[in-house]
């Protein structure tokens, strides 16, 4: 098997970090990785936030864990009220995507990116988890409000489609769940 199937398959939502800053060499190659990421028409909608700071990370996260106890998924409402439930689960870095929504496929080319992004820092030995209550925060007024008035601001007509916290993995990862086996139709 080659290397990079190798890291697509060893790749794991990390839960548990390190508090070790991840450094700006490998936060760069992360970065590189998601701008080369495929999207429709080349248009390249994306605009990468990197937030580093810890107590914007706090603030950002306890609002952040508002939109899962105000979900319409009982299982986000349920698991929000775990005691210790930690939405960026500690992590040092994360990195929101936006785009713009007038790109022909924004959120899927940030997505995209998102992932080329997540597969790299796996390939540097970095854990990452995708977060999306950060885009069910930033829907509702009182969120973009609050990113607002925090100093996350994105470049003009854009809007979050994809977001993630990385980090040094505080624990092995682990095991790869069962995976569906019969999920494809081959037709010839």
């Amino acid at each position: 098997m080659n290397e990079t199937i190798s890291t697509i398959l060893m790749r794991r939502s990390v839960r548990s970090f390190r508090p070790d800053v991840v450094g700006q060499a490998e936060l760069d190659q992360m970065i590189e990785a998601a701008r080369h990421a495929p999207s429709a028409m080349n248009q390249q909608p994306w605009h990468f936030t990197a937030i580093r700071n810890p107590e914007l990370l706090r603030k950002l996260e306890e609002n952040c864990k508002s939109a899962f106890l105000q979900s319409n998924v009982e299982a986000l409402r349920e698991v929000a009220k775990q005691e210790g439930f930690c939405v960026f689960y500690h992590a040092p870095l994360m990195v929101i995507i936006s785009g713009d929504p007038g790109a022909i496929a924004a959120q899927y080319d940030c997505t995209l990116a998102m992932e080329n992004m997540m597969l790299a820092a796996a390939s540097l030995g970095i854990g990452s988890c995708w977060t999306h209550a950060v885009m069910m925060f930033h829907a509702t007024e009182k969120g973009k409000a609050i990113f607002r008035e925090l100093g996350v601001i994105f470049p003009d007509g854009h809007q979050p489609y994809a977001a993630a916290v990385f980090g040094w993995p505080a624990e092995p990862y682990p095991e790869a769940p069962p995976k569906k086996a019969d999920c494809f139709t081959i037709m010839e």
